[in-house]
């Protein structure tokens, strides 16, 4: 079995990956916030934190017109008009639209040539709204961004495997203290990178031919088969 599907050219290794996509994006002249509610959401504070450009604008859209966003709109149907935003910023909201494909071609059509979009999507979480219609593998999410230019698949975080054992163990309370899920998730991807170890050794031949290092043998296995989710940034 080849690891990655064939995706392996297209992810950043690097498991801190994720603040630099974001800030990209987050620094880009017109942002688009799609279902970031309003001014004072957790989506629209990261946007402000990361931004390195004084003249971000932030447009918040929601489908719910009571959180009062900047504009009222279904990303799956958009009134948005075509190459209006210099960047889209798309965080744990397509498992919440009943039509994800339509989602991703909406953000395509409302980004200028040339802008770039942050998505994280979950594959491993609770069902947390009545809304939560999809859950995303890291190849579902490679397929899905096949309309743009260029794109990167990488992690949101290092908790990885560890990180899914202990939002099970306390029925996902853990996430509400990040430091303390990160340390624990820790210890546990370290204890599994030994038998990870062992076992690319005595697999060492099939391994090397299909490619594959000891680096992305326990990536793949630590944080690409069980994860609570997967990020990606594309550029059209």
């Amino acid at each position: 079995m080849h690891l990655f599907k064939g995706t392996a050219a297209r992810i950043d290794f690097r498991v801190g990956a994720r603040i630099d996509y974001e800030r990209r994006v987050a620094s880009k002249d017109r942002v688009l916030d799609i279902g970031g509610r309003n001014a004072t959401s957790h989506s629209n504070k990261t946007l402000r934190e990361l931004s390195t450009n004084t003249n971000t604008a932030i447009v918040s859209t929601d489908v719910v017109s009571d959180y009062a966003p900047d504009l009222v709109d279904d990303i799956c149907n958009t009134q948005i008009p075509s190459a209006t935003f210099d960047g889209v910023y798309c965080a744990a909201v397509l498992e919440h639209v009943e039509d994800y494909g339509a989602a991703v071609n909406n953000i395509h059509k409302v980004l200028k040539p040339g802008g770039e979009v942050f998505i994280y999507v979950p594959f491993f979480w609770c069902f947390h709204d009545l809304m939560d219609y999809h859950r995303f593998t890291f190849t579902e999410l490679d397929r899905m961004l096949r309309a743009f230019r260029e794109y990167k698949l990488f992690l949101p975080d290092g908790n990885g495997y560890g990180g899914v054992l202990w939002q099970v163990l306390t029925f996902y309370q853990i996430s509400k203290f990040p430091r303390l899920w990160h340390a624990l998730s820790a210890v546990v991807n370290s204890a599994i990178a030994v038998p990870l170890t062992l076992a690319y050794a005595l697999t060492r031949s099939n391994q090397a031919a299909s490619g594959i290092s000891l680096r992305q043998y326990r990536f793949f296995y630590i944080h690409l088969r069980m994860n609570h989710g997967f990020c990606a940034w594309a550029r059209k």
